[in-house]
């Protein structure tokens, strides 16, 4: 390899990139956001790559063991990164392939969801998607789980198969309702509950321009309020 922070695996790279792509600790007030630690666009085009997964590290107060995947972007200030009211692109067939590839045989204790649209990055404009391993420093040294969800990425990504890509509104964070479906259908940007009444016309054209498959259709969790669903 041209660089010791790439490896190549037939046509997939692997990129070891620090600092942590997510800010660690909160923006007290958010404004810019400091620069990334690579330009993921320039990356793309060097080498000639469709998308991104991001493996990276889960912190929840819950500490429950846990391994997620979800798109990125932020509905209202920009707290872990990125900019405000901006969404990353994503691409919901391949979230949905690794999704299910790591919901096949998880780890002993360890819960499998999808969590709705958080965190950065925002603005670049190669589409990506996380995939993580949660919830503590316990799990995130665990070889074997960290592992495993390499190797959920990897035959993932390979799987071809599509379905109708969707966005999704409310529910909680660790989208229940949606991770249920998520093996029909394939999900883009997810609005959890919380994020319902920052929603404008502008952003909701961004879940749907930003989840690159070409979205078919929306959801709506059946716990929103009659107003939200308005």
């Amino acid at each position: 390899t041209e660089r010791k922070d790439i490896l190549r695996l037939d046509d997939v790279y692997l990129f070891v990139i620090e600092p942590l792509i997510v800010p660690e600790v909160r923006y007290k007030n958010p404004t810019e956001p400091d620069p990334y630690p690579t330009d993921y666009d320039a990356l793309a085009e060097d080498y000639d790559i469709e998308y991104f997964v991001v493996a990276s590290r889960h912190a929840s107060q819950s500490g429950k063991p846990s391994l997620t995947v979800h798109p990125t972007g932020n509905f209202g200030k920009a707290m872990y990164g990125g900019r405000t009211r901006e969404l990353q692109a994503t691409l919901a067939n391949p979230m949905r392939h690794v999704f299910l590839k790591a919901l096949e045989d998880p780890p002993r204790g360890f819960e499998v969801s999808l969590e709705a649209t958080h965190h950065s990055p925002t603005q670049f404009r190669t589409p990506m998607f996380f995939a993580e391993v949660g919830s503590t420093e316990t799990q995130w040294r665990n070889e074997s789980v960290c592992g495993y969800l390499v190797r959920a990425i990897l035959e993932g990504i390979s799987e071809e198969e599509k379905v109708p890509a969707v966005i999704g509104f409310g529910g909680g964070h660790y989208c229940p309702t949606f991770s249920v479906m998520e093996r029909e259908t394939a999900f883009g940007h997810m609005a959890a509950k919380y994020a319902i009444d920052l929603l404008t016309p502008e952003l909701v054209g961004q879940m749907v321009d930003k989840t690159l498959d070409g979205v078919e259709g929306a959801v709506l969790d059946r716990g929103l309020k009659g107003h939200q669903k308005k």
